[in-house]
């Protein structure tokens, strides 16, 4: 579509707006002068951000993006991550966003990782919920071990699934990731809805890769959200925050919040912390 489409509201809160090209889709929300890009993790679509849109729309224009393959969207050709970070550009350019903040989960993380070193200039921050320029299991694994672990991983998420392995391989995921079963119920029905072929792309896609060389590149400020029961859960906290300063050193400009008793889905664990940190970020480096 050229324009944008309207969206109703049954909440009766203001009509938001949608924008939809190649890989991505966005919904928008909101009016102010530092607008906000969310990209949600595996499987996750903009429904994932509901909250934080809630939050942030009040004081921000927001994007609250869906990408190809995940939560009804038509999933696109390999190499999608590449499409992906394309059209969110295109997105930045067509919506005449200036230096917007990317804020990203797990793979929404990484793409916003991404972004910043492709193209620097082109945003103002990112904002990484737990989500790395590599993935935390195998950030001292070679390229070799990387390639083995993304084919177990797509093995188990999205290869080959019915509906109810799909289903069952996505609750599986969800319950060592976040902490209530009751969420880890209502969201693994959300997720069911993506492509499994189009997960089993992304993890063949993202977890072979290691940005960090790359890392020198980025210009924008980055918030890093590390959820402290998530990948390095039992460690003390200077051990977790030691491990990802290491990760992050090449990033000119790179703050790390800790959040206590949240598993990898950060801000369904904890969002009234994840909130306050983007917020205290936000005001911090952004004049508005």
């Amino acid at each position: 579509m050229d324009h944008h489409a309207r969206l109703s509201n049954k909440q009766g809160e203001p009509d938001s707006a949608a924008w939809h090209k190649g890989a991505v889709r966005a919904e928008i929300h909101g009016q102010g002068p530092i607008p906000l890009i969310f990209i949600p993790g595996l499987a996750s679509g903009a429904w994932a951000w509901d909250d934080m849109v809630r939050r942030f729309s009040i004081t921000h224009k927001v994007y609250a993006l869906t990408l190809a393959g995940f939560s009804g969207l038509p999933s696109q050709p390999s190499p999608i991550i590449d499409k992906v970070v394309r059209d969110i550009r295109r997105l930045i350019r067509e919506e005449k966003l200036e230096r917007p903040v990317l804020i990203g989960h797990s793979l929404g993380a990484f793409i916003a990782y991404r972004i910043g070193v492709d193209a620097p200039e082109e945003i103002g921050g990112v904002i990484a919920l737990d989500g790395f320029p590599v993935f935390s299991k195998l950030a001292d694994a070679d390229a070799a071990e990387r390639q083995a672990a993304a084919e177990k991983l797509a093995n188990e998420l999205g290869r080959n699934k019915t509906p109810e392995t799909f289903k069952a391989a996505m609750h599986n995921f969800l319950s060592t990731r976040i902490t209530d079963p009751a969420k880890v119920d209502a969201i693994t029905e959300r997720v069911i809805v993506s492509d499994p072929a189009a997960v089993a792309q992304y993890v063949m896609e993202m977890l072979p890769v290691d940005l960090r060389p790359q890392l020198h590149l980025l210009k924008a400020p980055v918030l890093a959200v590390v959820a402290t029961n998530s990948y390095k859960n039992g460690l003390p906290d200077a051990d977790i925050r030691a491990f990802y300063a290491h990760m992050l050193q090449a990033i000119p400009d790179v703050e790390i919040t800790l959040i206590h008793d949240a598993r990898h889905f950060v801000a369904v664990d904890q969002p009234d912390k994840v909130a306050e940190a983007i917020e205290k970020f936000l005001n911090a480096r952004f004049q508005f």
